[in-house]
């Protein structure tokens, strides 16, 4: 079905008989949305991992699924994609430029096996989507574990939060054991409360006999962001192991709002008062409460959501809170209720084939208009005024579109004075069904069938498939999402959605009622009325991109007073990859669009003006980064899936046995094949390669590094890196830096140095950074590398040079190559296959096409331990159906 089609199969239009207004508020609005449908079409991005709880050196596997306009079939727009990866303190460690054919694309990241363990994040967006704000830019987390930090398993329970004199003063039980289950009796833990990126609060924890710690702590009453306690073991006495876990806050530091239905009660009408109570961070609070005066008491849900009914007689009600966890108690005066105004409430009667709205008040009758619209199609558009007090509205269910809908009442002058959001059930439901045949036995061929249907009908469509221990992985879409809760719910709605696979569960009336709450206390706003009203069209600072886009500025080498005329300019990529050709006016601004490669490449730009001829300099302008950090995000306990953490050397072990020779790791960066240049690095590194490689071209900020301790800092487990001016200091922990205090050996291109000269390395000219942490690597060095080494290498033939005579070489990256998933072969015994098997993603399958049959299967082997398969598919059908399958197999 067609976008326009699509759009006109929703549009009704409804009128009573005698319009009480001009008809020019309709038409505006109607014609306003239409433009807003042809014009600014929205793209939404979703990826399906393969999973979401991972150990230190793992590989992220990810489906891209882009979709545009209202009715979000897959995009034919933007063909390049920008994911984002953070690690738990918010620092950006890389990004991929993932290229989208109709709409589908694929990629992943290889998580540092010398990361940091916590709750990393993945953002993910078009150009063009930065149009509409970053709030909507596809936002999940993931779990990363340190499968080798099993010395220290910490337990943080706060058991009292009071607040007083300008502090908050915390009640905390502390207990640590091992992975044996053993506690760390007598043992010292070094506490330190960390927010806002300063250290609040210090102090030495000293264990019982059972591993345990009672004390009390206050910091200042501050809405600190990502507070978090950070706990330091020094296993075997001098090798630090951190954990980091969530700190709660205080309740009188909750952001705690009371919202009456519609935006409105009134005096003497019946209301349905809900509640959402956040902390600073983001992250619900429990809370239960009552009204004071009046026998009503509330209680909030998993996601810090609640409501209640309430007759208002008076101007003032005040909410008593109590946090049950803590057992700190705060009061809240609620919004006062209007004397005079209108009321909204909304039936949605499951069984029911239309939505009920009434609206209630005790003005004077005048014209209203209520309209209802779901992304920005207008489904309903009704007028009408209170007759007794009392208009009533049927919106046939028929008209709805599947989503977060919104349903507005305006006055005659257009202004909204009522406003609710409903989320409609899709009509039609994507399924599937699925068939594994054979036995689940250690490496047997297995073969898994699928059929996916509408309404009982095959159909086709592309979807994305993950074969998973079941024993190591479980289902976590509750907690993650989906992507029904993504491109339906979560990405329509500014704010974070907690648990939001939750609501698309099932459809129990508990879930439904669930759901209600969160369109009960969030506003949809990618259009609000003021720009309805003042025909405010969106404003487009970033285009579509349909491929990769190079900027640049030609200027005058002499500078003289006539300056540049304008002229052509052309780019050779690669060894004749693509050969373009553009032009540049008198301000020498030039751009060469929508090219199409892999990987960074080497860009020869020449330049010709035609008043000035070759006496002119070339320059590209790189692209700064829209993040460079975000806000950090920490658990609130530490998990330790035991299933995941006993494969966890097995799974490292096979991994690095099976990477092909060709595949040169950077640490979380895998680049397929070797250039010449990458060749020429190799040999260039006479001590081998570090424990971790950091590439520059790979870490979209560091175009605005100001030195090459920057590209270390925060990206390397256990490296600690202090720039005050000139003074450098790095520690390196795991080494000989704690007990000696000494520097680690400092080398340029092979050399050694001292921190000061590699302080005054520009990071442009910076091809790769080592960076040594193991003894055993580190011993090539003999005694100078006691303390780790940092080994940085400059570029030589693969960086930007000069311009000279019009004519710039550089480098400039492309699309992220994505490397194929891993699957051996069991039916002949090899050496590569003697290696014990223990994965826990056992197949993936990005870009599942099924054809109009609704069939497809797939073949692949088991693992050598796994008993029982749990099959994820996500994926849609051309007409902007969802799925989300999860089954396990025994």
């Amino acid at each position: 079905m067609s976008f326009r089609k699509f759009l006109m199969a929703f549009f009704v239009l409804a009128y009573i008989q005698q319009p009480l207004f001009s008809q020019d508020l309709p038409k505006q609005i109607q014609e306003y949305f239409d433009t807003y449908q042809k014009e600014s079409p929205p793209e939404k991005v979703h990826l399906h991992f393969d999973k979401h709880t991972y150990t230190l050196g793992e590989d992220l596997w990810f489906s891209a699924y882009l979709v545009a306009g209202s009715s979000q079939i897959l995009s034919p727009l933007s063909k390049t994609l920008y994911v984002d990866l953070f690690d738990g303190d918010g620092l950006l460690l890389e990004q991929r430029i993932v290229r989208l054919e109709n709409g589908r694309g694929k990629g992943d990241f290889s998580i540092p096996l010398f990361g940091k363990p916590g709750m990393y994040r993945v953002k993910a967006y078009t150009a063009w989507m930065r149009n509409f704000g970053e709030e909507y830019f596809f936002s999940s987390e993931f779990m990363v574990i340190d499968g080798a930090a099993g010395s220290f398993l910490p337990q943080l329970n706060v058991t009292g939060i009071s607040s007083q004199s300008g502090k908050v003063i915390y009640q905390t039980q502390f207990s640590a054991i091992n992975q044996a289950g053993n506690p760390l009796a007598g043992e010292t833990i070094e506490l330190i409360i960390k927010g806002s990126g300063e250290e609040i609060h210090k102090q030495n924890l000293l264990l019982n006999s059972d591993g345990q710690a009672s004390f009390s702590f206050s910091i200042p009453e501050k809405a600190f962001e990502g507070l978090h306690a950070e706990l330091t073991y020094l296993e075997n006495g001098n090798y630090p192991v951190s954990k980091k876990i969530r700190l709660p806050y205080s309740l009188s530091l909750a952001d705690i709002q009371f919202l009456p239905e519609g935006g409105n009660w009134v005096i003497g009408k019946k209301a349905n008062l809900a509640f959402r109570a956040v902390a600073p961070d983001g992250e619900p609070l429990q809370i239960k409460g009552q009204i004071q005066g009046e026998e009503i008491s509330f209680e909030s849900n998993f996601a810090g959501l609640g409501k209640f009914e309430i007759t208002p007689s008076k101007k003032n009600y005040t909410a008593e809170l109590v946090d049950p966890t803590t057992g700190e108690s705060r009061s809240i005066n609620l919004p006062e209720p209007q004397e005079t105004g209108l009321a909204m409430q909304v039936v949605d009667n499951p069984k029911a084939s239309y939505l009920t709205v009434f609206i209630q008040g005790n003005t004077a009758p005048s014209p209203l208009l209520l309209v209802s619209q779901t992304r920005g199609i207008i489904n309903y558009m009704i007028q009408g005024t209170l007759t007794n007090g009392v208009w009533g509205v049927r919106i046939p269910k028929e008209n709805l579109i599947a989503g977060v809908n919104q349903i507005s009442v305006l006055n005659e002058s257009g202004v909204p004075v009522l406003e609710r959001l409903i989320f409609v059930q899709p009509s039609a439901n994507l399924s599937l069904n699925a068939n594994l045949v054979g036995s689940i036995q250690p490496r047997e061929k297995l073969r898994l069938e699928l059929a996916s249907k509408i309404q009982e009908n095959p159909t086709s469509g592309t979807f994305s498939l993950a074969v998973l221990d079941a024993e190591q992985v479980q289902d976590e879409s509750e907690i993650y999402g989906t992507i029904a809760s993504n491109l339906l719910l979560s990405s329509d709605l500014p704010g974070r959605i907690h648990n939001p696979g939750y609501y698309f569960r099932n459809q129990d009336p508990e879930t439904l009622a669930a759901l209600d709450l969160v369109m009960l206390t969030h506003g949809w706003r990618r259009i609000t009325w003021n720009e309805v009203l003042e025909n405010k069209i969106l404003e487009v600072n970033y285009f579509i991109e349909r491929g990769i886009n190079i900027e640049g500025q030609v200027t005058d080498q002499e500078d003289t007073r006539r300056g540049l005329s304008g002229g052509k300019i052309t780019a050779l990529v690669g060894e004749g990859i693509e050969i373009v050709t553009s032009e540049f006016g008198p301000n020498g601004r030039f751009i060469f669009r929508d090219l199409e490669y892999q990987d960074s490449a080497k860009v020869t730009i020449t330049a010709e003006d035609n008043r000035l001829k070759n006496f002119i300099d070339v320059e590209v302008i790189r692209p700064e980064p829209v993040f460079t950090e975000i806000k950090g995000k920490y658990p609130n306990q530490l998990d330790w899936p035991k299933s995941l953490i006993e494969s966890y050397e097995a799974r490292i072990l096979m991994k690095q046995l099976n990477e092909d020779p060709d595949l040169v790791d950077l640490e979380g960066v895998t680049v397929e094949g070797q250039t010449i240049v990458e060749g020429e690095e190799d040999v260039r590194r006479i001590f081998g390669s570090g424990d971790v490689t950091i590439d520059p071209e790979k870490i979209p900020a560091s175009v605005g590094y100001t030195n090459v301790f920057q590209l270390i800092q925060g990206r390397v487990s256990g490296v600690q890196v202090f720039v005050n001016g000139l003074d450098v200091s790095v520690q390196i922990r795991g080494v000989g830096s704690l007990s000696s205090g000494t520097e680690p050996l400092y080398l340029l291109d092979n050399f050694p140095v001292d921190a000061a000269t590699l302080l005054q390395v520009n990071p442009r000219d910076v091809a790769s950074v080592d960076v040594f942490k193991d003894p055993a690597r580190a011993a090539i060095f003999g005694s100078q590398g006691a303390n780790g080494v940092i080994a940085v290498y400059t570029k030589t033939g693969g960086g930007s040079y000069q311009s000279v005579g019009g004519t710039l070489v550089t480098t400039y990256g492309g699309y992220s190559i994505a490397r194929e998933f891993y699957q051996p072969d069991y039916l002949e015994k090899t050496t590569e296959n003697a290696i014990t098997d223990k994965r826990a993603t056992i197949y993936w399958n990005p870009l599942v096409e099924i054809d109009e049959s609704g069939k497809i299967q797939f073949e692949y082997f088991n693992t050598d331990q796994s008993k029982r398969h749990l099959i994820i598919v996500e994926g849609m059908d051309q007409e902007g159906h969802f799925l989300r399958f999860s089954r396990i197999f025994e």
